[in-house]
């Protein structure tokens, strides 16, 4: 993972744990859904702007292929067909994979604070929960997890714990989780603090 990657990913974090912030302690519902609204305007601003960058650099490193094949363009014509390039460059942050990825995580945070006052009683409600859409249940030690992570490869979680237990035994170890695809070993770095796991764990306390 690079730095870039990192940063932003931090970044997003930041985001959605603003929103469950205001999820939690904003009681008034048309301020709570006005500081929400800003809060995804702000990560739009922010998707806009990485994907422009992004086209310019691969603009960049066109050109500068280009130049290179063709030595006889100057630095007016190369600068020219630049600038050009640059504002032609569309983009849509409503299709970007980081606002998709926010807004299900949304979702995710209103099941875990509307599920808080549907709490069941019995002693089973634990194991029921692993076929709803948030799964509590470390598929590592089959217990409730405390520390979930999410593995961003697969889009898997378990409990922090567990899988460093695992790893520290074998660290070519790949997804757990029966049916995942993925065929990569598991690396710890690219495992991320679950908040809406986190969220729905805290809401219903064992």
């Amino acid at each position: 993972m690079t730095q870039n990657m990192q940063m932003i990913e931090e970044l997003d974090d930041c985001f959605l744990k603003t929103a469950g912030n205001i999820m939690k302690y904003f009681d008034n519902e048309e301020e709570r859904q006005k500081m929400l609204k800003l809060i995804r305007e702000a990560l739009i601003a922010n998707c806009k702007e990485s994907a422009r960058i992004k086209a310019a650099n691969e603009i960049k490193e066109q050109l500068e292929c280009m130049s290179e094949l063709d030595s006889e363009k100057d630095v007016k014509n190369i600068t020219t067909e630049y600038k050009k390039a640059i504002s032609e460059i569309q983009v849509n942050p409503l299709q970007d994979s980081r606002l998709l990825k926010y807004d299900r995580q949304i979702e995710g945070l209103c099941l875990a604070n509307e599920a808080e006052s549907n709490v069941p009683d019995d002693a089973d409600a634990d194991l029921r929960l692993t076929g709803s859409k948030i799964n509590i249940i470390d598929p590592i030690s089959k217990i409730r997890m405390t520390d979930p992570v999410r593995n961003a490869v697969c889009g898997h979680v378990y409990d922090k714990a567990s899988l460093v237990a695992m790893l520290e035994k074998n660290k070519n170890t790949r997804c757990p989780v029966v049916g995942c695809t993925s065929l990569d070993y598991i690396d710890l770095s690219q495992c991320r603090s679950d908040i809406v796991t986190k969220t729905y764990l805290e809401n219903h306390p064992a």
